[in-house]
């Protein structure tokens, strides 16, 4: 649930996963599966897509509201099927591409130590061992690269997380809420302190700041 908005996230990676849990070697979860001369893994790869893509949109046809389509999405090819096959659903779908762009050093290497520890990718690694595997990694998606240039398409593009932003075509009540979200986010940790309002002595002025607290409070 965000700002009321019944939502779902829908991550090709936890297909991939899923539909492969019984490799002993994790293959698929190693550098060449993602090598785009690696013809077999590539089909494969798209497969897992599509069939995250049709759950989603079978999960709007129930009711849903913000689907979430967590893939690697950075060719043209896979946006215009992606827009594609959004067209092709009952649904009135409305579609918009985020783009994180990343080239400042510390952001990258937080960003990779944060997608090490918490990926099931690299689970049993040792932390160095899952950097070197990732960055590999990296450059294979490098390789096919295509940045958002479609101006038909409506998109988001961050840069190093929030230090720049760009956005073409986003209209909309949920689409600037996400706007604003996105300015927003950060990868840093910090201490978040929750504390209630004490018991006052005048129930109806506690908000104003205005009242003494009672002994309770």
């Amino acid at each position: 649930n965000w700002r009321g908005l019944s939502c779902r996230i829908f991550n090709a990676g936890r297909y991939r996963r899923r539909c492969r849990k019984e490799d002993k070697d994790a293959s698929h979860s190693r550098p060449d599966y993602f090598d785009t001369n690696n013809k077999k893994a590539v089909a494969e790869r798209e497969k897992y897509a599509m069939m995250a893509m049709e759950d989603m949109l079978n999960w709007f046809s129930e009711g849903g509201e913000v689907g979430i389509f967590d893939a690697t999405n950075t060719t043209r090819n896979r946006r215009a099927r992606i827009v594609k096959t959004c067209r092709r659903s009952k649904e009135s779908i409305g579609i918009l591409f985020i783009e994180s762009i990343c080239d400042e050093e510390q952001v990258i290497d937080n960003n990779i130590r944060c997608k090490v520890t918490t990926s099931p990718d690299f689970e049993g690694m040792d932390i160095e061992d899952a950097i070197r595997d990732i960055k590999k990694r990296i450059e294979r998606y490098q390789a096919r690269y295509e940045t958002i240039m479609e101006d038909n398409l409506s998109y988001i593009k961050l840069y190093n997380l929030q230090s720049r932003v760009f956005c073409n075509r986003v209209y909309g009540r949920i689409g600037k809420a996400l706007l604003q979200f996105l300015m927003a986010i950060h990868i840093g940790s910090r201490r978040i302190v929750l504390v209630r309002a004490g018991e006052a002595k005048n129930a109806n002025e506690i908000f104003s700041g205005g009242t003494l607290l009672n002994f309770e409070g």
